[in-house]
């Protein structure tokens, strides 16, 4: 095949389309190469326009692209009439024999679907098959895939068929390039397997897309890592709730978007004077309100780093792929319960639905790790906020022993955690939970706060689920470097001398005012200028950024 395939998956909600991706993703996983699948949904259960975008290579890809599609697989007229532009000169298009194209392989999905035995939604498993054969892919690979998948044993029958009866040419273009595993997981996955691996006793969370999929996903793994997930009534009871459970020892996570998480803005002040710790799974999604449900957006970072009434430490960090999702919650927890701190892991809808390639799984610096903190055999007297040169207080739990009481409260306080008005104590206590910071911030400085890719003397900045699309930008943008920061909060001293060995600079964000900007400004001093801001609620794609990159340079 070339260098890049693209393939486009299109029908209605219902359709099984988000499914064939993850199928077609797969089938390609298992032949060696690195593929990227991004979903593209609207807020209906049945009907409208849905979409998926496979990127195809041998190397790894970060994004998807809109234009230069090799395939489209059509479950239905809209598809085609919606994308048919986007369609390369040489690109073709699966779908039923009855639907009306250029440019297409007609399939009699019908005729299969019933010799099959098998059901309507099907039929996309009847246009993957016609992909694969038409692209020369071992049917047995295919077969593989999709028993793993799916449970309805028709699907199979659907492969045989169309591999010895559909009317479709075979191509030499695909090669087996297997050489070892590699691991194909979506954002939401990568969060869910790292908080698992932290040590999660509980997740509890109400479902508010695009946070959801966390919780249908522990929720299923709970018998198997003897976790428990729980669903109450709404986000205020969420963020209490986690408290409690996190006060007697439990780790625990919470999940949500964003007008959740401004329900629980009060219980997430609590955690700053209680010192409870707490991890927060944030999913960002087009706002404000309700906006558009299913769409990205990176508008929350501010209050991310400002959630809360009051002033208190918090840990603000934002994944750019899969991999790092992964990586950076089990650091999350590592943080929140060694400092008895908020962790806030800072997503959008962009990270938490596409699908990465992996070769490798990264993991956190031997030193994270998976402790709970919790003092088994306390001092007497216990001092539950114990003022001490870093800030932390040894953290035990109600129960440990019959003389220790183990106090919080939203209320200041002294050292045993009685209520007081007094304002020396007031001063103590405040400056007491801002040294944890400091001690914080320079542990955080060993675990990577940014990264800095390629080797150009220009340079483009931003966060989160960008990465990928500026990462394959750079294989054409030879004059640029890419500066990824992942630690909000803290924010890296480091920064601000790697900004200055650049005379220009390019800030890229997917929303409408440049917040990264603001917060580079507040903690550097330094003016990003120049900037490409997306506020369609559509995540960036390599192409547009180099045309609009390129745009500055004239």
């Amino acid at each position: 095949m070339d260098k890049e395939l693209i393939v486009l998956i299109g029908g209605g909600a219902g359709q099984g389309v988000a499914k064939a991706a993850e199928i077609l993703g797969k089938i390609f996983v298992n032949l060696g190469y690195f593929v990227f699948n991004y979903r593209d949904y609207q807020s209906l259960i049945r009907g409208g326009h849905n979409y998926n975008v496979l990127k195809i290579s041998n190397e790894w890809v970060g994004s998807h692209e809109e234009e230069g599609i090799d395939f489209i697989l059509a479950l239905n007229q809209e598809t085609i009439d919606l994308h048919k532009n986007k369609l390369k000169e040489n690109g073709k298009i699966f779908c039923d024999i009855n639907i009306k194209a250029d440019k297409k392989i007609g399939i009699d999905i019908d005729n299969i679907l019933e010799k099959a035995g098998a059901k309507r939604i099907s039929e996309n498993i009847v246009l993957i098959s016609a992909l694969c054969k038409y692209l020369g892919i071992d049917k047995e690979i295919v077969k593989k895939v999709i028993k793993e998948e799916l449970k309805d044993e028709s699907n199979i029958k659907i492969v045989e068929i169309v591999y010895e009866e559909a009317n479709i040419d075979k191509t030499d273009k695909i090669q087996n390039i297997k050489k070892g595993n590699l691991y194909f997981f979506n954002g939401s996955e990568a969060i869910a397997l790292g908080a698992i691996a932290a040590g999660l006793d509980l997740y509890i969370a109400y479902p508010m897309t695009p946070a959801t999929p966390v919780l249908h996903i522990l929720a299923k793994l709970q018998e198997k890592y003897d976790i428990r997930v729980y669903q109450p009534e709404n986000e205020i009871a969420v963020a209490n709730i986690a408290l409690g459970a996190s006060y007697a020892g439990a780790k625990v996570m919470v999940g949500t978007s964003g007008g959740g998480f401004a329900l629980m803005s009060e219980a997430l002040s609590l955690q700053g004077i209680s010192e409870i710790p707490l991890v927060v799974y944030l999913s960002q999604r087009y706002a404000p309100a309700t906006g558009i449900p299913t769409y990205t957006s990176q508008g929350d970072l501010k209050f991310a780093l400002n959630v809360g009434h009051g002033e208190f430490p918090r840990v603000v960090v934002a994944p750019g792929d899969a991999m790092e999702a992964f990586r950076r919650t089990i650091e999350a927890f590592y943080l929140s319960y060694k400092y008895r701190v908020l962790s806030i892991i800072l997503g959008d809808k962009h990270l938490a639905e596409s699908h990465f390639t992996y070769d490798k799984i990264e993991c956190p610096p031997n030193f994270v790790s998976s402790e709970r903190f919790i003092e088994l055999n306390p001092e007497i007297p216990y001092f539950t906020y114990k003022l001490t040169d870093t800030g932390i207080s040894p953290r035990a739990v109600p129960g440990i022993k019959n003389e220790v009481v183990v106090k919080a409260t939203s209320y200041e306080h002294d050292e045993y955690g009685i209520t007081t008005e007094d304002g020396d104590w007031a001063c103590k206590m405040n400056l007491k939970r801002w040294k944890k910071y400091k001690v914080m911030k320079e542990e955080i400085e060993k675990m990577e706060p940014f990264k800095i890719y390629g080797k150009g003397n220009k340079l483009i900045v931003s966060w989160g689920s960008t990465k990928g699309a500026i990462i394959d930008a750079l294989k054409e943008l030879k004059d640029y470097s890419f500066l990824q920061i992942i630690y909000l909060s803290p924010f890296s001293s480091k920064i601000k001398e790697i900004l200055k060995n650049f005379d220009e600079i390019i800030l890229v964000e997917n929303n409408v005012t440049g917040l990264l900007g603001k917060v580079i400004r507040e903690n550097t001093g330094i003016k990003i200028e120049k900037r490409i801001l997306k506020c369609d609620a559509r995540p960036f794609t390599s192409k547009y950024l180099i045309r609009e990159i390129r745009k500055w340079e004239r």
